[in-house]
């Protein structure tokens, strides 16, 4: 927090005190919403936790003006806070980049908590597996042999198949059947049950799991060989807010393209060849589908996006030693994952906590005896959380204390 406040200091001075401030009142909530987001977590370690979260929930109310005044502030748009709580667009726009991870406007109502959420960034920290996503993968597979399980490669699955009321396991492209009382999903839940099931999901539960909304952002790899003054590039939240408003359009945003740049090979000397760095630059407000396609488009967006970074990082371009661009029609193509979108389906209010990604959906199973799903569009939040998988097990567990009913 301390380096935090002090940075500000540096680029916005009369922000600096009115930043501790503001994350002095959020934090109490975001102690309270972390409680939500503990899918699965047993009943002693919920226990011994209650004391500190009355604690701040007390906090909460006293800081935030109340039960109505907190109610409104979670009701707000993010933009609205940052406008109220800071001046300078120097430190609105770094916060309003972290909000826009959750693919919404700055003027979306009940977006607030996407603002709010940079507390957390100071409860725990960031971090990420030394490897990257492939060294999470990697740990993930070696836990799995070491009980016993399997794992496979290269046998994408053409159907879940069912016998009524009850699974019975999967179907290869290949052709092959792996017969099976319980399945587990862990990718997009629409793709699980309303494409991949076989006949897929139906009647309320279907049309509501049909209704659950996506919006869509763009990645482009780019290797390098200085990372010094890569951050986040938003200038203003009006900006922001106009790209996304371009993106409902099918359109991609004017310049100067809102872009967060991430440079994880800073801290992980694995993620880039020797003498280099990899830089991750995204634009939160690109649009899946964009009017004349991405095959269009895409090179000129890349281009445009450097120049974002160009023009407040100057010499950032003569570094560049290659990129790959990954545009969301490339990524829905190559695996299957409708809109590209990080979270499978929108973290928004309507589709959080217990009611991700459908209220009847949110308990990980599903109206199929032994048919499961998990993953970033399921209860409790998006991400690489862990706590969607741990609640995703114990519903399969308790299915088998049930005997598998």
């Amino acid at each position: 927090m301390e380096q935090t406040v002090e940075s500000i200091r540096e680029a916005a001075p009369g922000d600096a005190d009115r930043y501790r401030a503001w994350m002095a009142d959020t934090m109490p909530i975001i102690t309270l919403m972390r409680a939500g987001f503990e899918a699965g977590a047993g009943g002693a370690r919920q226990w011994r936790r209650l004391p500190a979260r009355a604690w701040a929930a007390g906090l909460a109310l006293t800081r935030n003006g109340g039960p109505l005044g907190l109610a409104q502030l979670l009701l707000s748009p993010y933009g609205r806070v940052l406008q109220q709580r800071l001046t300078s667009d120097r430190v609105r726009g770094p916060v309003s980049a972290f909000a826009a991870h959750a693919s919404a406007s700055p003027t979306a109502p009940g977006s607030a908590i996407y603002g709010l959420w940079q507390a957390f960034y100071h409860q725990v920290g960031q971090w990420h597996a030394v490897g990257g996503a492939q060294g999470l993968t990697d740990a993930l597979a070696r836990r799995l042999e070491s009980s016993g399980g399997r794992w496979r490669t290269d046998a994408a699955v053409a159907r879940v198949t069912r016998d009524a009321g009850r699974v019975t396991g999967v179907e290869l492209e290949s052709g092959e059947h792996i017969s099976s009382s319980c399945v587990v999903t862990a990718i997009d839940p629409q793709t699980a049950l309303l494409q991949l099931l076989d006949p897929p999901l139906s009647g309320v539960r279907g049309a509501e799991l049909r209704a659950t909304h996506r919006s869509n952002a763009v990645q482009m790899l780019v290797l390098l060989g200085d990372c010094n003054g890569l951050q986040s590039y938003v200038d203003t939240l009006d900006s922001l807010a106009d790209g996304f408003a371009q993106a409902e359009a099918r359109r991609l945003p004017d310049d100067p393209i809102p872009t967060y740049a991430f440079t994880p090979s800073a801290l992980d000397e694995s993620l880039a060849p020797p003498e280099h760095h990899t830089v991750y630059l995204a634009c939160p407000t690109a649009p899946f589908q964009v009017r004349g396609g991405w095959d269009a488009a895409k090179e000129e967006f890349a281009e445009r996006m450097i120049d974002t970074v160009e023009a407040r990082a100057p010499g950032f371009r003569a570094t560049i030693v290659g990129r790959a661009i990954r545009t969301p029609h490339d990524m829905a193509e190559e695996l299957r994952w409708p809109g590209a979108h990080p979270m499978s389906v929108d973290v928004s209010l309507d589709q959080l906590g217990w009611m991700r990604p459908t209220r009847a959906l949110s308990g990980h199973d599903t109206p199929i005896s032994g048919l499961f799903i998990t993953g970033a569009g399921t209860a409790p939040v998006g991400g690489i959380a862990g706590s969607p998988g741990r609640a995703a097990a114990k519903a399969v567990l308790a299915w088998r204390r049930r005997g598998r009913s």
